[in-house]
């Protein structure tokens, strides 16, 4: 009886040696682990709401994991295409469940110093119904001052940022701003909102009740055009009159 319970006693010691043995090395473990290095990033700068996270935005740092929130990301691309959705402070590891999509919110579409300025737009006003957020455009105007009328671009190259109650976020914009491929993709609308200075924004609530026509530019033309306002005198007298065409030669060169 007494070996039994010897044997029993001894068997439990081991049992309970080999548990204790288990918990400190899960515990070292545990430790280990927690004080291992991870690599994250961190904010360099205050990042105000609606940003893409851009290289200079951000620095890696190596801290304990102990101290590494669990959504800290490792990597730009982990938030690629998306914005952050509240601002992030200086020095702030920066965490993934702070970005998101963009596309359902129109004051993430502006940058800064920008406001979002909608136009009544019909089909031909409106480029025949096929603009999309991210074009841009000039806007050409009719106005008569006392018995004098002229045309004149009031604005060029201005951002299209939504196109009646569709819109796309900044990053969706870069990445395709003539978004016009699908043929018969687009919807008809009734507003357009662009984006504009203040300054351009009094400009155009100046023109309210004057015609405005959107015109359409290429996706790589920036180019600000100077042109002088064309009164009617100066319209009708440009009629039928066309750039001749440029008359090459060929000079030929008779060596001696």
């Amino acid at each position: 009886m007494k070996n039994t319970n010897s044997v029993i006693a001894l068997t439990v010691g081991i049992l309970c040696g080999v548990l204790a043995f288990f918990l400190l090395y899960q515990k070292a473990a545990d430790i280990e682990k927690k004080s291992t290095p991870i690599e994250i990033l961190f904010a360099t700068r205050f990042i105000p709401a609606g940003n893409c996270l851009k290289p200079e935005m951000a620095e890696r740092r190596s801290i304990p994991g102990a101290f590494v929130v669990p959504s800290a990301i490792h990597d730009i691309r982990d938030v690629q295409d998306m914005v952050n959705l509240v601002p992030i402070s200086a020095g702030e590891q920066i965490m993934a469940n702070k970005f998101g999509s963009s596309d359902d919110s129109l004051a993430l579409a502006l940058n800064n110093g920008y406001r979002a300025y909608t136009l009544e737009v019909n089909e031909t006003s409106g480029v025949g119904d096929l603009l999309h957020p991210g074009n841009r455009v000039d806007l050409l105007t009719k106005v008569t001052t006392g018995k004098r009328e002229i045309t004149a671009f009031a604005l060029q190259n201005i951002q299209v940022i939504a196109v009646g109650q569709k819109l796309n976020g900044p990053s969706n914009a870069a990445k395709n701003p003539n978004n016009s491929s699908g043929s018969g993709s687009s919807s008809s609308y009734s507003t357009v909102t662009l984006a504009v200075t203040p300054e351009q924004a009094e400009t155009l609530m100046y023109l309210e009740g004057q015609p405005l026509r959107l015109v359409l530019r290429a996706p790589s033309d920036d180019e600000i055009v100077s042109l002088s306002p064309q009164s009617e005198n100066e319209v009708m007298s440009k009629l039928g009159h066309f750039a001749p065409k440029a008359n090459h030669k060929i000079e030929i060169i008779h060596g001696e």
